[in-house]
């Protein structure tokens, strides 16, 4: 499978499209995630295209679950998830 760091990169940006409440997670928070996973995504895809290959299943289940509602502490979760899976 191969995966566009481009898609990738705009599927951390949907994660900003469901930021809506205010929670504990904040939109600057989230914001600054998203900006965060954008960086590490490029970062993988210049490093090692097969393991961001083999990620993105798993990265766009988590921006499914994200883009899923309105949740801003959802979204950060799921962001913090999608972090975690990269490290």
């Amino acid at each position: 499978m191969n995966v566009s760091p481009t898609a990738l990169a705009l599927a951390a940006s949907v994660f900003l499209a469901a930021c809506t409440s205010e929670k504990a997670c904040t939109q600057e928070t989230a914001t600054k995630k998203a900006a965060d996973l954008t960086a590490k995504i490029q970062e993988i895809a210049a490093a090692d295209p097969a393991k961001l290959a083999e990620l993105g299943p798993k990265i766009q289940e988590l921006a499914t679950k994200a883009a899923g509602g309105d949740d801003l502490q959802a979204t950060c979760t799921a962001l913090d998830e999608m972090m975690a899976e990269l490290s």
